[in-house]
């Protein structure tokens, strides 16, 4: 409905348009809207959203294209009826429709509402709307959103801060990717991909990282920065926390946000000192993130250190442990996609466990992605000692066979035990035959669904 923005204006002139102005404010409350629809109901932030809505008083119904334990949750703990496939219609008392960004334009049900004349807005739209009068701290970044809006929204309850959250993931400690105390503080993260963050404003702005990513959109490092400095744009007040503010990929960022007059805090001043519950180089990073932010806010830094080293949990899907298989292997679970990912979970690995052997479960997500970046993956992928390709993850782009297996023919097979698995469905009796023993790590990467393929490695009842 609101594409021809990004098409009738070139990308680069793109980022200067501050979204917060283009649409008109409305109030989404039950008295105002009784029924509003998502399309691709089960992906991270429309779940927490429609979980935001129900908790309203509005009555939410949903579509996605398949079954998973998101919208199973959704409908038993939250009474939301959901439709799967291409064909289901729109309900005929539907006032609003929220879509994913992965839901296109020629989606049945989006020409369905606007034959009908029924607002849309995209996610991060409506979103924008939902935070736009509320303190909001928004975690950006190419990597680590995920793990340090957790630790800011495990360091905010531990201290009593009321807030409401919308996590890229189920958090461990609270079993769902949204938490709610009826509060105006809301913690969000912030995606860059197609200048979705450009939607939302922010009181504090928490940059973890900058790197090449999502080129299927960005033409280069030097697009992505000029998005991100287009996000400085849409500051209330407040800093941004930012990484070693030095750092030549940030470095524009800085600038801009300081020509705006910004506040600007370096958080690697927060490293030193800092331990985390979880391993990893870049989980101190992470944590120094969360920790300027804490500091910023006149919240007990000391405490927040203590809470950090021993009990913080994080995320689904972040180096989570799954338990141990029949033969005493180790079982985690990961969501690391691209190369930088790829490398902090290896290295942490290794940090937590020097002695053993690391078997990867690897599916690559997109192949724009995997083709944009095979030799960087190659590179991190032969830091394991057994290797299990499965087929890319293509996600929105169009099935190409011939793609499946791109990384196949880079890898070095000298450096790394390669097993390439054709055949998803029989991957387990394939695994099961190494019997893998008590000196193996077993992870699985990727942000499709490869983590189908560990957990059933897991013996039962083994954590």
């Amino acid at each position: 409905m609101y594409g021809f923005i990004s098409v009738l204006i070139p990308r680069r002139v793109f980022f200067m348009i501050n979204f917060k102005n283009c649409y008109t404010n409305i109030m989404i409350t039950a008295d105002n809207y009784k029924h509003i629809h998502l399309l691709g109901i089960g992906g991270a932030g429309m779940s927490g959203l429609a979980k935001h809505l129900v908790s309203k008083g509005i009555k939410v119904s949903g579509q996605d294209s398949v079954t998973s334990e998101t919208t199973l949750d959704l409908s038993t703990q939250y009474s939301i009826s959901i439709d799967y496939g291409d064909e289901s219609t729109l309900p005929s008392d539907t006032d609003m429709v929220i879509y994913s960004r992965a839901v296109p334009g020629t989606d049945k049900q989006r020409k369905m509402a606007a034959a009908h004349d029924i607002q849309q807005f995209s996610y991060p739209e409506f979103l924008g709307k939902v935070i736009d009068n509320t303190y909001t701290i928004a975690v950006a970044g190419t990597n680590g959103k995920t793990t340090t809006t957790s630790m800011i929204v495990e360091l905010f309850d531990n201290q009593k801060k009321p807030f409401n959250a919308i996590v890229g993931a189920d958090l461990q400690k609270f079993s769902t990717n949204y938490i709610s105390n009826n509060a105006d503080t809301f913690v969000i993260e912030a995606c860059e991909y197609k200048n979705s963050f450009l939607n939302y404003t922010f009181d504090v702005l928490v940059v973890t990282n900058i790197t090449e990513d999502h080129l299927d959109f960005f033409d280069d490092l030097e697009d992505i920065q000029r998005s991100f400095m287009s996000l400085i744009d849409n500051a209330k007040d407040g800093a941004v926390v930012i990484c070693d503010t030095t750092l030549r990929a940030l470095a524009p960022i800085v600038a801009y946000a300081q020509k705006n007059n910004v506040s600007v805090i370096n958080y690697h001043e927060y490293i030193s000192g800092t331990k985390v519950s979880i391993p990893g180089d870049h989980n101190i990073n992470n944590a120094a993130a969360a920790l300027g932010v804490v500091d910023y806010l006149a919240l007990d830094i000391s405490k927040a250190r203590q809470y950090l080293e021993s009990e913080f949990k994080g995320a689904k899907r972040r180096l989570e442990y799954l338990g141990v298989t029949q033969h005493g292997a180790l079982v985690f679970d990961d969501y690391a996609h691209n190369p930088e990912g790829l490398h902090f979970l290896i290295a942490g690995i290794k940090e937590r466990y020097p002695q053993k052997n690391i078997v990867m479960l690897f599916e690559p997500h997109l192949y724009s992605r995997t083709r944009d970046f095979k030799e960087e993956f190659v590179v991190e992928l032969q830091q394991v000692d057994e290797l299990y390709l499965f087929a890319t993850y293509r996600a929105r782009e169009d099935h190409d066979p011939k793609e499946d297996f791109l990384l196949a023919q880079y890898i070095d097979t000298q450096v790394v035990t390669l097993h390439t698995v054709e055949n998803a469905q029989s991957f387990q009796q394939q695994f099961d035959s190494q019997q893998y023993a008590s000196d193996t790590i077993i992870i699985s990467a990727g942000a499709g669904d490869i983590w189908k393929h560990s957990h059933p490695l897991v013996k039962k009842h083994s954590h």
